[in-house]
Order: C-alpha cells, then sequence, then structure tokens
C-alpha cells in the first residue's frame, strides 16, 4: 500500500535528487479544474511509498463564463493551455518520467471540452483524461486517504471546486458513498450571485436551491452516522484561513480547521462585504473574491444541515489521488523497479508482462544466449552493446505467442516495434525486434526491407543473435529448463557444444540440431552437441 508523506520545501529539492534511488519513480500530477489548474511532483520509492516534492497552483479560470454558457472561451483555453505548457516543462525539468493530467467539471460539461482536449493533445502532447463526477469523488477519496487516518468511524469527505461539489462517507476501506452534485462555487455564483454587496433576493434563491439540491445527499449521508468531516480544494483552505483569523484562539490550528462558530462570523462580515472590500481580506485569494460567498453559504448550510462542529481541511485531494491510483494499476511496475535498477532492462521486463510472456522460458533462453555470445566472441567479435541488445532479443522473442502461435516470430516483431520500449535508440529496437523475428523460420536477408535498413554492424548483430538465439531456444525446446549449463569448445571449422542437464535432454539436442543451418552460415563452422557425463 502507498503512503503519502508530507510535502517538501522546493529548497530542499538538491539533496533530494542527490538521494534518490535508482528504482525511484518520480511522477507529476495535474488536475484541470474549473477555478484552477493544480500540478504536484512527487517522488515514488521501491516499496509504492509517495513523499511530494513540489505544488504548483495557477488561477485560470476555465470554466469562469463556462457554466452559463456551456461553452469554454477561446481566452480560457488559451490561459489554460499556456499554463499546462508551464506546468509541463517544470514536469520534464524536475525530471518526472510521465505526466498524469485528469479534467473535471468544466471540460466535461462545455460543448466544446473536446476541442479543449484535442488542442491540449496537439499542442502539447499531453493527453488528458476527463472523468466523471462519481470517478473524481473516488479520486479525492485515494488522495485524502493516503493523507489522513480515516479510522475511527465513518468520515465526512467534502471538496467544493469551481463547477461541482464532491461528497465522500468512507472508512479506511472503501468509499461507502460518493457522490458529485453541480453545486461549485464558480457555477453558483455565475447563477445566484448578480448584486455587490449580495442583495436580499439573491441569497434567498442561492439558499432555496441549496436546500432542494442538499436534502437527498444530506439525508445519505446522516444515515451513514460519519464521526468526522475533512475537506479539500481552495475554496475550504480559503474558509478555514479567514474564519481562523475570527476565532477566539487564533493560533489553534491556524488555517487547518473551520469551526462552526467562526464560520458564521466570516459569513456575516462577507455577506455585508462588497469585491473590493473582500480584496483586502487576508486569506482570500486575489480570484476567489466573487466566489466565496457561495461557497461560504453552502457550507454554513452543511454545517446545519448535518450538526458538524468542525471540518478539518487536508491539503491531499485529487491530484494526489490520481498517483495513488496510478500505483495501484502499475504494482508489477514498481515491483519490477525495485528489482531491476537499469531503466532500460526494466522496460524490456515489462513489455514482457504486458505481453503475457512465459517468463521462465525466456529468462531461460536468454541466459543460454548470453552463455554462447560470450563462449564465442573471438568468432564473432561483438562487444557488450551487442550483447546486451541479442540477450533482450531472447527475452523477448516469445511475446507474439499470445496473439498467435502461427507466425508468431512476426507478432514479436511488432510489438517489440510498438512498445513503447523507454531509454533505446530507433536502431536498437529494430535490432532487438529483428533477432525476435528471425529467431525462426527465414533467415535475415536483404531483400528484407527493416534488415536492409540496418546499419552493417547492426545487420552482424542481427546475424549473430539470430544464429545464437536459435540454437539456445532449442537447448529449452521443453520449456523445462532442463539444461543448467553450456560449455564451448571451439576449433577453426567445428564448435562442439556441451550440455549439463538435470535429466535426459534429448529432445533439447535433437531440436538444437535441426536449427544449426543459421549458425553454420554465421560463424563459418558446424556444431556439434552432447551432453556432458556427471
Amino acid at each position: 500500500m502507498s503512503t503519502v508523506r508530507s510535502a517538501t520545501h522546493p529548497s530542499a529539492s538538491r539533496s533530494n535528487s542527490r538521494a534518490e534511488a535508482p528504482s525511484d519513480l518520480r511522477l507529476a500530477a495535474i488536475d484541470v479544474g474549473s477555478n484552477s489548474i493544480h500540478m504536484v511532483i512527487a517522488q515514488i520509492d521501491a516499496s509504492g511509498g509517495v513523499s511530494t516534492l513540489w505544488r504548483l497552483k495557477e488561477m485560470v479560470g476555465l470554466g469562469r463564463i463556462s457554466f452559463p454558457s456551456k461553452r469554454l472561451t477561446s481566452n480560457a483555453m488559451d490561459r489554460a493551455i499556456v499554463t499546462l505548457r508551464r506546468f509541463q516543462q517544470v514536469a520534464q525539468q524536475r525530471q518526472c518520467e510521465k505526466i498524469i493530467a485528469v479534467a473535471t467539471s468544466a471540460v466535461r460539461e462545455a460543448e466544446n471540452g473536446g476541442d479543449f482536449i484535442e488542442r491540449v493533445r496537439n499542442e502539447l502532447g499531453l493527453r488528458v483524461r476527463v472523468v466523471n463526477g462519481r470517478e473524481e469523488a473516488r479520486l479525492i477519496y485515494l488522495g485524502v486517504k493516503h493523507a489522513m487516518d480515516l479510522h475511527g468511524g465513518p468520515h465526512l469527505l467534502l471538496d467544493i471546486g469551481g463547477g461541482s461539489v464532491e461528497f465522500i462517507v468512507a472508512n479506511e476501506t472503501k468509499p461507502l458513498y460518493l457522490e458529485s452534485c453541480k453545486l461549485g462555487s464558480a457555477r453558483m455564483t455565475a447563477r445566484f450571485i448578480k448584486s455587490d454587496p449580495v442583495e436580499a433576493k439573491d441569497l434567498k434563491n442561492l439558499l432555496n436551491h441549496y436546500q432542494n439540491e442538499l436534502e437527498p445527499v444530506c439525508t445519505a449521508i446522516a444515515a451513514l452516522h460519519p464521526t468526522k468531516a475533512v475537506g479539500t480544494s481552495g475554496t475550504l483552505e480559503n474558509l478555514a484561513a479567514m474564519s481562523a483569523l475570527l476565532g477566539k484562539d487564533r493560533d489553534h490550528e491556524e488555517g487547518q480547521v473551520i469551526e462552526r462558530e467562526n464560520l458564521a462570523l466570516l459569513l456575516s462580515k462577507l455577506l455585508e462585504s462588497r469585491a473590493k472590500d473582500r480584496a483586502h481580506m487576508p486569506g482570500l485569494d486575489d480570484k476567489r473574491q466573487d466566489q466565496i460567498i457561495a461557497g461560504a453559504v453552502l457550507v454554513n448550510e452543511l454545517f446545519r444541515r448535518l450538526d458538524l462542529k468542525k471540518i478539518q481541511v487536508c491539503k491531499a485531494a485529487l491530484r494526489e489521488g490520481i498517483l495513488v491510483d496510478y500505483l495501484a494499476r502499475h504494482l508489477p511496475e514498481m515491483q519490477v523497479r525495485r528489482e531491476v535498477a537499469d531503466p532500460r532492462r526494466r522496460s524490456i521486463l515489462d513489455l514482457g508482462r504486458r505481453s503475457d510472456w512465459h517468463q521462465s522460458h525466456s529468462e531461460q533462453v536468454a541466459r543460454l544466449a548470453t552463455q554462447l555470445f560470450d563462449a564465442l566472441k573471438s568468432v564473432h567479435g561483438l562487444g557488450r552493446r551487442e550483447r546486451e541488445l541479442i540477450e533482450y532479443g531472447a527475452l523477448l522473442h516469445d511475446i507474439g505467442w499470445h496473439i498467435s502461435p502461427d507466425g508468431h516470430h512476426k507478432h514479436s516483431m511488432y510489438l517489440i516495434e510498438h512498445g513503447s520500449l523507454k531509454g533505446f535508440e530507433p536502431e536498437e529496437i529494430s535490432i532487438i525486434a529483428q533477432i525476435a523475428r528471425y529467431h525462426r523460420k527465414t533467415k535475415p536477408k536483404l531483400g528484407h526491407g527493416p534488415f536492409a535498413a540496418l546499419s552493417a554492424r547492426g545487420q552482424k548483430t542481427v546475424r549473430v543473435g539470430a544464429a545464437i538465439l536459435r540454437i539456445a531456444d532449442s537447448l529449452d525446446r521443453t520449456h523445462c529448463s532442463a539444461v543448467s549449463n553450456i560449455k564451448l569448445r571451439v576449433g577453426r571449422r567445428r564448435v562442439q557444444l556441451y550440455v549439463t542437464a538435470r535429466g535426459d535432454v534429448e529432445m533439447e539436442i535433437w531440436a538444437a540440431r535441426r536449427k544449426m543451418d543459421l549458425f553454420t552460415d554465421v560463424f563459418g563452422r558446424t556444431i556439434s552437441f552432447e551432453q556432458a557425463k556427471r
């Protein structure tokens, strides 16, 4: 299970980078919200622990106009693109391996939300996933759960965004209730707050709307008897900071808790204020001056309807949930990271896993192939780089089997070429793919376009690799890893291969004798096989 640790101040980034373990993973999660775009950058250690390194926020107001019009304006989309480009650059500068981006209410409800998603992909190469309300609530739950202890009974989790409000009742193991309502502060302000200061009729209309919308939600929440309330989002953080300054004990959890009595005092002050007055209120973001009243009225209603005494504020929210969810879905990959330091090898093993490979057979064949490569080094003259590529071709030679046994060597080539292998040059990927492709059937020849496109060194590597791989694959014909060791005696015209095995290997030797032709062509020597005496 992953854990979220406390945020590290950016000034500590250099020391964190030096301490980074080879198996650690650095990720960025972006939350494209209706009011703000947030990004969190976190370090993931080999055990799945999450350490937050940097947090960034930009008040873009993507949904400020879209809620009444149901369209994102060109200016809002431009601002969002500029912010996303800056966040992307920061993530790359901070050496993040992956950026995971999610968009919520404003984008999912806009008629041109798809146009915005396409712009982001075309201009930035960044894929943004649009999530529905319940999925947004689930991700918020994951973020809060991994930042706070939710033992001691169900907790009410509340997130007030610009377009929607997520209500979650959950314990330490699972969410019991997930709901998303279109009650966000930007939406409610655009619909109901028409005056400054707020006139009685505007406030009445807003309260009537809250009454209708909150009745079924609060009934469902009350039935689950939550023992504590936790709030996330900028609106609640602002309300906590502002209300703490009005309380009797300003040093008590300042900015971390919204007390019922303090919020009531704050709400009275807000309802009497004008926008120009709110501009000077400490604790309030500049771009929330218009929206904070709708948010404060909503929180006050929840205090009253659910008989809450206080709401504890949690900084972890949707973006942290995005990270936790990603890790939960990539546990096998994290296991590989813990065991394998080399990122190129990790990428190879990950492709094998994704392709449902026969791991024990593949590793046995790769082990035998590298033994053959080392024993024949004086003949082929290839170096460490080529040895690595041949080993990787051996590890992946059979991954096409799950598509079809017939022609699986060609399927393996395709999967390797399109498997998003990380850390390799294009020709290296092509060499690995062609070694797998030529491990059976046709020999490498210049009439094949991909082979002809390789450099002379690359062609030699494929020919040597394919010749070796055919023998190594045959020596595990039964997929039982019966061969424990091989030794070669290399002469000018002949190679003698002695097999040490646990039990009988007649089938392996029979198969190897049928795959000698390419070996003889490449090395200019015949090869014979014999089981070593015990």
